[in-house]
């Protein structure tokens, strides 16, 4: 999710143009490379978490009926997030990846991979640092120690190298690797979380276990990114199948299948097979199948959309291609993290459904037009450090000429004093 827009070299499919207002959309874009569709998955999965996190933190607790069909939908939608941003990183990541036959030592994207890894621990960490605490009292929030998206997306990245390096020593077939990967650690997850982890450090635990500061665990997030990279590895070896119109009628039926038959298939499996394992994982983690069938289907649509909006706005896939700077800037302007100060104090838990929603249409709002105007907004920044930077430097030149006229009118005044006072 918190990639670069995906790009491939083949040109041999029909051309579609980015331009500066619209985009012709298609699954390509030969001028650029780009899969387009996969940055206008990630546009979907940023705003949907925009609107969201917002509506979650400001709706009244009185409103949050389950029975309540317009509620219902609401919370089916958000569940439906955070698979696709997991789901939409590896894919991305791994199709980078895998797009050259290099030995991995020569795979240059492998490297910015790792960089990229480090980045999103550190901006994690950073991301949870209330200023006046640490600075004024030397303090850091229990909540610092939790993991949160960033966190677990960035290790899942590092699970992807890893098992990619593997691939390339063992020469088994990538996508066999992950996908078996990414279903272990579905199927590791009840245990994963029943284990007791009281003598282990906050700072390590929350990455395996909510104790209450994470937001999200290894166990089982990284299984959709893994399974995602299943999909980027796949695309990255059978380009055309990018193009094919097969691909959304197959993501359809294989998603549907898995909301649909997941519980019932487990059932199987287990009668079948007597495996008490894949019994408790069909009671405590059947929805995970579930909601990558969801997954798929969303894809699926996405997929239809770009091809059948001809015209679609560039400003669509540029917010896709934006989801991490989106991310930080919604972090701490929501909840206030740095400074304590942020808009969950205006009314945290307090508003009626349609404040809610209002509202979050004018934090949609705020992003999208922040996206639109993000060369301006780099401009003035740059604009902005090379004024203080000059300004700097004049300050310490102008400081350093005073300096020295004021040391050489001083000279002969001290010279003198300095005779009349030799004994």
């Amino acid at each position: 999710m918190f990639l670069k827009s995906a790009q491939t070299k083949t040109s041999k499919h029909p051309a579609h143009f980015i331009n500066t207002h619209s985009i012709k959309t298609g699954s390509l874009s030969a001028a650029s490379g780009r899969i387009v569709y996969l940055d206008v998955l990630r546009a979907f999965a940023i705003l949907m978490m925009l609107q969201g996190h917002f509506i979650d933190t400001m709706l009244g607790d009185t409103f949050r009926d389950p029975n309540n069909s317009w509620y219902a939908a609401w919370a089916f939608m958000r569940g439906i997030t955070a698979p696709v941003f997991f789901f939409s990183s590896g894919l991305v990541f791994t199709y980078l990846l895998s797009r050259t036959d290099k030995p991995w030592r020569e795979n240059k994207r492998l490297f910015k991979g790792l960089t990229r890894v480090f980045q999103l621990l550190i901006l994690g960490y950073l991301l949870r640092i209330n200023f006046p605490a640490l600075l004024g009292r030397f303090q850091l929030y229990p909540w610092f120690w939790g993991a949160d998206v960033l966190h677990v997306i960035g290790l899942a990245l590092l699970a992807v190298i890893i098992l990619f390096i593997l691939h390339k020593q063992s020469r088994l077939p990538l996508p066999l690797i992950l996908s078996t990967a990414g279903l272990s650690v579905f199927y590791l997850e009840p245990s994963i979380q029943n284990m007791n982890w009281s003598g282990i450090p906050n700072g390590i635990s929350g990455y395996f276990v909510n104790q209450g500061f994470s937001t999200f665990t290894i166990f089982p997030w990284i299984g959709y990114t893994l399974l995602g990279g299943t999909a980027g590895a796949v695309l990255a070896r059978r380009p055309s199948m990018a193009h094919s119109p097969v691909l959304p009628f197959g993501l359809l039926i294989a998603g549907l299948l898995f909301h649909y038959y997941s519980i019932e298939s487990l059932t199987g499996i287990y009668q079948w097979t007597g495996w008490a394992g894949i019994r408790a994982w069909r009671l405590e983690n059947s929805h995970l199948l579930i909601r990558l069938g969801d997954v798929w289907v969303v894809m699926a649509g996405i997929i239809w959309i770009t091809r059948f909006w001809k015209s679609m706005p560039s400003l669509i896939p540029k917010i896709g291609q934006e989801t991490l700077l989106i991310y930080c800037v919604h972090y701490v302007v929501l909840f206030g993290t740095w400074f304590g100060i942020g808009i969950k104090l205006l009314g945290d838990r307090s508003l009626n459904p349609i404040e809610a929603v209002l509202g979050a249409i004018l934090f949609l709002g705020a992003f999208v037009l922040m996206i639109s105007r993000l060369e301006l907004l780099e401009a003035a920044i740059i604009r902005s450090r090379r004024f203080l930077w000059e300004g700097s430097v004049y300050t310490v030149r102008n400081s350093w000429s005073i300096t020295q006229r004021l040391y050489s009118r001083a000279m002969p005044y001290l010279r003198l004093y300095r005779i009349k006072i030799r004994p």
